[in-house]
């Protein structure tokens, strides 16, 4: 029995998913069907190549490691034959295949569906969503997608293998309900304030996607800095998180690149605070081999400058405040009362 090249691509996607279940998903074949594909693998070559435990994860033996090097260099470059197949043979089309985050709906979505479309042998545009920039990439390395927009630090193992381009940097930012009480914040983040005493939306947050990069860094500072707030709500998406805040039941963390794309209804109803210490650059990845096909060269080239130059410009400054803090508070009254007091005696004068 010969190896194929449908036994190599599901056992890459295995490795890459981390387990059976999750590569069933992304390859669309039943768990059953990739056991009995991995069997005859290990069978031809007469080794063991995974190591299954009992959690459902796998690991590669030292024989799975070398063919798992193997087999994603001789699939990377079939799909680099195929490509350059297309483009010597066949025509020039374009098939973009994007993943994003929910985050990046839209705005940013329409533009890039219309970067693509301009573009001469436009065949067709698909986009996928993820929760997280790790799924994505999977995507990307398992050839399911050919274009993606993700948190830099997801590419750390993979970065020599697809062309890059810094977007922008993204901070988080803090979402309060927009008819919160003035002074409200301040008040809720003094120290030894209590629960009681504040606007209930301040003593609940929506805690985002566990699977999330930021989520350990949204937690601890939630402890650090309302510490009487609650996790009472859970949401998969910072969308969802913010249609919460938006109805006036918490607060909660989000990207600053979301905004641009949420209808001015719900925008309306929030408030905005920025945040030190916590953000992330955002990166557009492509397969490098695609870098010599001129239709994917513009578009990248393109997107590149709609982010850079639009997308990432189009928060006004005056709609993110500022974050309170009581210290700040104290001494701007100090600074008004001392101006109020300044005039009334030179009213006596």
């Amino acid at each position: 029995m010969d190896i194929t090249l449908k036994q190599m691509q599901i056992f890459r996607a295995v490795v890459i998913a981390g387990s059976i279940t999750k590569a069933s998903r992304r390859v669309g074949l039943s768990q059953p069907s990739i056991s009995q594909q991995l069997a005859k693998l290990e069978e031809r070559l007469g080794t063991q190549l995974i190591n299954r435990n009992r959690t459902g994860t796998v690991s590669l033996t030292p024989s799975g490691e070398y063919w798992f090097k193997f087999s994603d260099e001789v699939l990377r470059k079939f799909d680099q034959a195929i490509d350059e197949h297309e483009k010597r043979y066949v025509d020039n089309r374009v098939f973009l295949r994007i993943g994003l985050s929910p985050t990046l709906r839209g705005r940013f979505l329409s533009a890039a569906a219309r970067i693509a479309s301009d573009e001469q042998g436009f065949a067709k545009f698909e986009v996928s969503y993820a929760t997280t920039s790790s799924e994505l990439v999977e995507q990307l390395r398992l050839h399911q997608l050919n274009c993606v927009i993700v948190n830099d630090e997801a590419l750390a193992e993979d970065r020599s293998s697809f062309a890059t381009a810094l977007l922008f940097r993204d901070p988080m930012v803090l979402l309060v309900p927009a008819d919160l009480p003035g002074g409200m914040l301040e008040k809720a983040l003094t120290k030894g304030v209590k629960a009681s005493q504040l606007d209930a939306s301040l003593t609940r947050y929506v805690e985002i996607s566990a699977n999330v990069p930021m989520r350990p860094v949204s937690d601890a500072w939630y402890r650090s800095n309302l510490p009487y707030a609650t996790p009472a709500f859970s949401a998969m998406t910072y969308v969802a998180a913010t249609d919460i805040v938006a109805e006036g039941l918490a607060t909660t963390h989000v990207p600053l690149s979301l905004l641009p794309s949420l209808p001015n209804s719900v925008r309306a109803r929030l408030r905005v605070y920025t945040l030190s210490g916590m953000d992330r650059s955002i990166v557009l990845a492509m397969p490098k081999h695609l870098m010599t096909l001129p239709g994917y060269a513009n578009i990248f080239k393109r997107l590149t400058d709609f982010c850079r130059h639009e997308y990432a410009q189009n928060v006004p400054a005056d709609s993110v405040l500022e974050l309170p803090t009581p210290e700040r508070a104290r001494l701007e009254k100090e600074l008004v009362g001392g101006r109020v007091a300044a005039g009334v005696q030179q009213n006596f004068q």
